[in-house]
C-alpha cells in the first residue's frame, strides 16, 4: 500500500463495487445441483451461486418448487414471488422428472460431472428416490451431499416435521425472546433458514477444502433446530451452572448496560456500555458522574436494584433529546447507541448502497431490481448478484446441451416423454408479461 494513500482511501478503493464484475470467482469452476425447495436449501446454494458456483436448480416440470406460489400476502409482482426472486440468485433452471428412469439417468449423468448436491427434503426422501448420498457416492466418490433438515438424519426426532418457527421453539429461540411477562416471541422473517443457510454453505466450503487435499468427498448433515441452538451463544453455559431455566430479557443485555429508549422525537435507540470508558462517556453525556462513583464496575452495575436505577436515568435524559442528538452524544462521548431504523431507511442508506448491501441491478428478464447483497466482501473476488429466478425449465436446453451434449431432436424426444418440461401458465410460474422468452437466445440454446 502507498504511503501517500490514507488507510480508508486504500480500502474503497480496494472494494469498490464498480469494479467487482471486473474480477474473477473465487467458486467459478464448482458445479452445484441444488435438489431443495422454500429457503434454507435454496438460500445454502444461492450463496454459492454468488460466489461464482454454477448451480442448476432441479424441480419438477410444470408447477415447480412450492415457494413459488408464495409471496407477501399473496400479492405477486410481474406473476413472481419477490421471495423466489431474492432465494434464487445467479442459478439456471432446470425442468427434470426425477421419478421418471430417463429423468434420473440423466440426473446421474450430470452428478458425475458436479461437485456439490443441496438438498432439504424430509430424511428419507431421497433415498426412495435413489438419489441419496449412498447413491451418488458410488456414481462420484468426490462429490459433496449436503441434507439440511429441521432435525438431521438420524436420531429420534428425523421425522419431525419442521419449518422456521418450529425449529425456532425446539431450538429454544422463542423461548429466551420477548420479555418475561409476555409470551415467547418468534424471531421476525426466517433465522432459522437464513441462518441455517449460512451455516451449511460455511460447511461446504470446508469439505471443499477438505477434498483439495484428500480428493475425498462427504456427506453432511445440517439442522435448522442445531444450528439456531448454536446462536444461543453462552445461554447453555448458564443453565448448565445455574441448572434453572434462561429468563427473557426483552432489550436488556445480562452481560453489560444495554437498553432500548424512546427519544423526544418518539425514536427508539438502543444504548450499550460494557466497559468501565464506555459507562463513563455515557455518565459524562448525561450529566450524572455520581453514577460512575456509585458503580465503578461492572459487576456493581449488574446487581440487582443497580440496573433499575440506571436504566431510569438513562430514560429520563433520552427523552429530552431527538434521536439524532443521542447518536452525536455517543460519538462525542464513546458509548455505544444507535437508532432503530425503519426498512425504508435502510433501504435508502447510502452507506449500504455504496457498499453493495442494497443491491441495485438490471435483470434480464425483470428490468430494474434491488436485493439484499451479500455481506461478505471480498478484496479479489467478490460476490455479486447477476441475475434473479427464471421459470421452471427455463434453462432446459442450456444445461442438456451445452453440459451432456444432447442433440435437439433427443431434447424434442425428452419433451414428448415428459422426462423434462417447462412451467404452466399459472400464478408464480409464467415470465414477466412484457418478456418474450422466445426472442432470448439462452432459452432457444
Amino acid at each position: 500500500m502507498s504511503n501517500s494513500k490514507g488507510y480508508f482511501e486504500w480500502a474503497e478503493e480496494t472494494f469498490d463495487i464498480k469494479r467487482i464484475f471486473e474480477k474473477p470467482e473465487a467458486l467459478k469452476g464448482i458445479r452445484v445441483l441444488d435438489v431443495s425447495q422454500v429457503l434454507i436449501g435454496p438460500e445454502t446454494a444461492s450463496l454459492l451461486a454468488d460466489f461464482g458456483a454454477e448451480v442448476i436448480k432441479i424441480e419438477p416440470p410444470g408447477m415447480g418448487e412450492l415457494l413459488r406460489s408464495v409471496d407477501l400476502w399473496s400479492r405477486f409482482w410481474k406473476n413472481n414471488s419477490v421471495g423466489v426472486m431474492w432465494v434464487q440468485r445467479n442459478k439456471y433452471f432446470f425442468g427434470l422428472n426425477l421419478k421418471h428412469p430417463k429423468g434420473k439417468a440423466i440426473f446421474y449423468e450430470l452428478v458425475k460431472r458436479s461437485d456439490v448436491i443441496v438438498e432439504n427434503y424430509v430424511p428419507g426422501v431421497m433415498e426412495r428416490l435413489e438419489i441419496s448420498y449412498k447413491h451418488l457416492s458410488e456414481i462420484n466418490p468426490r462429490l459433496i451431499y449436503i441434507s439440511i433438515s429441521g432435525f438431521g438424519q438420524w436420531g429420534e426426532r428425523w421425522n419431525w416435521p419442521s419449518w422456521d418457527a418450529a425449529g425456532q421453539a425446539a431450538s429454544g429461540a422463542s423461548a429466551v425472546s420477548g420479555y418475561e411477562e409476555r409470551i415467547p416471541m418468534k424471531l421476525p422473517y426466517y433465522p432459522g433458514d437464513l441462518l441455517g443457510g449460512a451455516a451449511a454453505f460455511m460447511t461446504v466450503l470446508a469439505a471443499l477444502y477438505h477434498r483439495e487435499k484428500t480428493g475425498e468427498g462427504q456427506y453432511i448433515d445440517v439442522t435448522q433446530a442445531e444450528n439456531l441452538a448454536r446462536h444461543l451463544s453462552f445461554i447453555w453455559s448458564y443453565v448448565s451452572k445455574k441448572r434453572e431455566d434462561w429468563k427473557r430479557l426483552g432489550n436488556r443485555d445480562a452481560s453489560m448496560v444495554a437498553n432500548a429508549f424512546k427519544t423526544k422525537d418518539g425514536r427508539i435507540v438502543t444504548i450499550t456500555a460494557i466497559s468501565n470508558k464506555h459507562f463513563e462517556g455515557l455518565c459524562k453525556a448525561m450529566g450524572k458522574e455520581e453514577l460512575l462513583e456509585k458503580y465503578p464496575d461492572l459487576v456493581s452495575r449488574l446487581k440487582p436494584g443497580a440496573r433499575e436505577e440506571i436504566d431510569n436515568e438513562i430514560k429520563s435524559w433520552v427523552e429530552l433529546l431527538d434521536g439524532q442528538e443521542i447518536i452525536e452524544k455517543s460519538a462525542e462521548f464513546g458509548f455505544s447507541a444507535g437508532i432503530a431504523r425503519n426498512s425504508v431507511e435502510v433501504y435508502e442508506d447510502y452507506h449500504f448502497r455504496d457498499r453493495g448491501t442494497v443491491w441495485m441491478y438490471n435483470d434480464p428478464l425483470f428490468g430494474e431490481m434491488v436485493h439484499a447483497g451479500n455481506p461478505i466482501k471480498m478484496s479479489e473476488t467478490p460476490a455479486r448478484v447477476k441475475w434473479t429466478v427464471h421459470p421452471v425449465g427455463y434453462h432446459n436446453r442450456y444445461i442438456l446441451k451445452n453440459i451432456l451434449g444432447f442433440t435437439d431432436e433427443e431434447i424434442k424426444k425428452l419433451e414428448e416423454e415428459k422426462v423434462i418440461g417447462y412451467w404452466v401458465d399459472f400464478f408464480g410460474r409464467t415470465p414477466p408479461p412484457d418478456f418474450d422468452p422466445e426472442k432470448d437466445p439462452l432459452f432457444r440454446w
